[in-house]
């Protein structure tokens, strides 16, 4: 009898033993996929920052100006539902100078929603007054959106007013304005779910 109850201590340490292994296995795959996930969610940050920066120079070359907006394109800009988004300008200043940059307008706005509504519910920045060197091309965060996931589907299209401060003075220049183009579109199935 002492012979059957050695053997069943044996296979009981045997089987917890493979349980551990298991258990840890699964844990270190567990943390190596978390990290990979967290790891390419940062690597795409950049890639989104790098695409908005190559899209303001894009514009830069296609106008000419001193200031450019994503949305001032030809092709309106794609806007999911469900997400907060922020609309850059770039600007290239020839001196120190601070700009005005601010939504004036919503001249077009998607089936059944009021400009009031997006004003109100939409628009969490309004526009924004950044001082600019020569040389400095970093994309300026001047609007704020956080489109609701019920939102309806199409064209969005914003004024905005820019203006820039007289030299030596603290008044604003007369303003010049830019229409934006955004479709507000839903991304598919599997592309929610993926990214």
């Amino acid at each position: 009898m002492t012979m059957y109850g050695k053997r069943a201590a044996l296979e009981l340490s045997v089987s917890t033993i493979v349980v551990i292994v298991l258990g840890v296995t699964m844990l270190i795959i567990g943390m190596v996929l978390v990290r990979n996930i967290m790891c390419g969610a940062l690597g795409l940050t950049g890639d989104i920052n790098s695409k908005v920066q190559s899209e303001i120079t894009r514009l830069f070359g296609a106008s000419e100006g001193e200031v450019a907006c994503l949305g001032s394109g030809s092709d309106p800009i794609q806007i999911t539902p469900g997400s907060p988004h922020t609309i850059y300008c770039g600007i290239n200043a020839r001196v120190p100078t601070t700009y005005k940059i601010e939504l004036k307008e919503i001249t077009e706005t998607p089936s059944g929603i009021t400009p009031a509504k997006i004003r109100a519910e939409w628009v969490k920045t309004a526009g924004d007054t950044v001082r600019v060197s020569p040389g400095d091309r970093s994309p300026q965060k001047v609007i704020r959106l956080d489109v609701p996931s019920d939102a309806s589907e199409g064209l969005l299209v914003l004024k905005v007013e820019i203006s820039k401060q007289v030299e030596n003075q603290e008044t604003f220049s007369t303003p010049t304005t830019q229409s934006l183009d955004f479709e507000i579109k839903r991304a598919g199935l599997v592309r929610a779910s993926v990214c």
